[in-house]
């Protein structure tokens, strides 16, 4: 820091040389005027700290001086110093900006008293104006820096994603960053998943777990896993590497077109709510009223359960030919409206008859214009609809190239120990395909065959798992954890062999798959068409899909024939 003054404006001499002299024992260096002129020089000086200001001088008087420093220096702090005592003058001094009126004759000590006070006041407002401004540079670097962070969050979540007419979704985040997400995805084998997820509390710190669930779903999507394993792998993410006090309420949906079924997964969320049209009924645990069918949540919030404890409750219905399903996060319903109610799962029930399909639109016209006072949590909703999703998945590419006419080849893998879970070299089956000159659709019902006999291979063949587990949903769970702890033994003796043959002129894929058990004998196809048991379903869906179906006594060969 420089030297600090302190500029005495006084032209009476022997005043002025007795006010320098005492400042001089206070420790401050001066700089003394006689007349205006000379202290319009020195105020351009810089570490003047106070102004010491006589009303009446040689060439006019403090009023000129301050209307002078109001433009020139007006963070420096004046005490006009005179013999008047008329309250009009007082008065001018004060509105010109003076901090102070001193009546001559001056007590010095009272006098120092003041210009100390003065003084310390003014460094204080000093400190606490740079601290200001060291702070609003803080402020908008980190600005800056959340903006940044906010973009490479975007897009993280929307990189891949794809816009789907038959699914309208709305979020709104109550900071930067929203803890609620909707993201899609299709399968190899042609399923479509959908999810909705809420991660616990509200800015980054809630955004930072949706991303990792995100790039979970939509790497375990495409490489092919069901939706027990992929919310399994999710749950096990979440639980080994987000702070404990984290968790992630979730709904993930599966279509299965092949299969015509729907699966429901619902882990801390608010019911999904199924919208039934043209007379459809369900038949499901959770409870129906009027048209709509409510599927509430019987799975705790991913991250909570250890992997070990982790169990998967899956609502399955028949996919709908028309109606909607709506997914929303408890944001929504948790938020009031304008005349201080909450919204509910009630209100929304009631907008959903009101707006059906159209639901999210409605939203994002009014959540902020007339429906809540503030949004204090984020909201996220989507809606499903079914009527578009048939028509998409009807009139989808559907490519077909001659390539595939030109040739014939043979595709062979054998895998042995703990590789065969998981089974990730399944996904690239499409891509290889499509370099061949397969049609889409074709290529996805291959996938879907050839993980399906894949899986039992694995599941009854290698780890010996009794099939009729999963007869019922209780059952299904039980399966699979019996099927996380039998994954653990698995030795370099287990394996697991498929072959593809194709045969140009005959238009045929010849598929066998093969493993190392001792072999199981699926019931026969009679017993496998009570839509009530989910076992079974799988070889009756590769019997749907195939030309030709041959189970190879004891039972760990298959062959199958597929015909484009």
């Amino acid at each position: 820091m420089g030297p600090r003054y302190i500029l005495i404006v006084e032209d009476d001499l022997v005043i002025n040389q007795i006010m320098t002299a005492f400042i001089h024992q206070k420790g401050w260096n001066v700089i003394t005027c006689c007349n205006l002129a000379d202290a319009q020089q020195e105020i351009h000086q810089v570490g003047i700290e106070l102004i010491l200001l006589d009303y009446y001088l040689p060439d006019g008087t403090a009023l000129s001086m301050l209307d002078t420093l109001k433009k020139y220096r007006p963070s420096v702090p004046v005490i006009v110093i005179s013999g008047d005592n008329e309250p009009q003058t007082i008065l001018s001094c004060f509105k010109s900006g003076a901090l102070d009126y001193i009546i001559k004759p001056v007590n010095l000590e009272l006098f120092w008293h003041k210009v100390e006070g003065l003084l310390a006041r003014f460094s204080l407002e000093k400190k606490v104006k740079k601290q200001h401004n060291i702070l609003e540079k803080l402020l908008l670097e980190k600005s800056h820096e959340e903006q940044i962070a906010r973009r490479l969050f975007d897009h993280f979540i929307e990189i891949n994603s794809v816009g789907y007419e038959f699914v309208k979704s709305f979020t709104q985040s109550s900071t930067s960053f929203s803890g609620d997400v909707v993201v899609n995805a299709i399968a190899p084998n042609g399923n479509f998943f959908l999810m909705i997820a809420d991660s616990t509390g509200h800015g980054l710190s809630a955004a930072m777990p949706i991303l990792r669930v995100v790039n979970t779903f939509r790497a375990m999507v495409a490489k092919g896993f069901d939706l027990i394993t992929l919310v399994s792998e999710i749950n096990t993410n979440i639980y080994h590497e987000i702070p404990g006090d984290r968790f992630v309420a979730a709904v993930v949906v599966e279509v299965n077109f092949n299969r015509n079924q729907v699966f429901i997964w619902n882990a801390g969320m608010p019911d999904a709510l199924l919208q039934l049209e043209n007379n459809e009924s369900r038949t499901v645990s959770s409870h129906t009223t009027n048209d709509l069918v409510h599927y509430k949540s019987k799975n705790l919030a991913l991250g909570i359960m250890s992997p070990d404890a982790f169990s998967a409750n899956v609502e399955v219905i028949d996919l709908p030919m028309a109606g909607c399903l709506c997914l929303m996060s408890d944001g929504l319903i948790e938020h009031k409206t304008k005349d201080g109610a909450f919204l509910g799962m009630e209100g929304v029930i009631s907008l959903l008859s009101l707006y059906g399909k159209d639901l999210t639109d409605y939203m994002r016209e009014t959540l902020n214009r007339q429906f809540f006072d503030d949004i204090k949590d984020d909201v996220a909703i989507c809606v499903l609809d079914f009527d578009l999703l048939h028509q998409w998945y009807q009139h989808r590419p559907a490519e077909f190239c001659i390539g595939c006419n030109k040739g014939e080849f043979t595709w062979h893998i054998n895998m042995s120990g703990p590789m065969l879970i998981g089974a990730e070299y399944l996904n690239s089956l499409n891509h290889f395909l499509k370099i061949f000159g397969f049609p889409t659709t074709f290529s996805q019902k291959v996938f879907t065959v050839v993980s399906e006999l894949f899986t039992n291979a694995v599941d009854y063949g290698v780890l010996k798992l009794n099939p009729e587990l999963k007869n019922d949903i209780e059952g299904f769970d039980v399966f699979h954890n019996l099927r996380e702890r039998s994954a653990s033994q698995i030795t370099m003796k287990d394996w697991v062999e498929v072959e593809l043959q194709w045969y140009c002129l005959a238009s045929e894929l010849h598929i066998t798959v093969s493993d190392s058990g001792e072999g199981y004998c699926p019931k026969p196809t009679s017993e496998l068409t009570d839509v009530l048991q989910l076992s079974g379903r799988g070889l009756n869906l590769v019997r749907s899909l195939c030309k030709r179906y041959e189970w190879i006594a004891p039972g760990n060969i298959t062959k199958v024939i597929m015909e484009l």
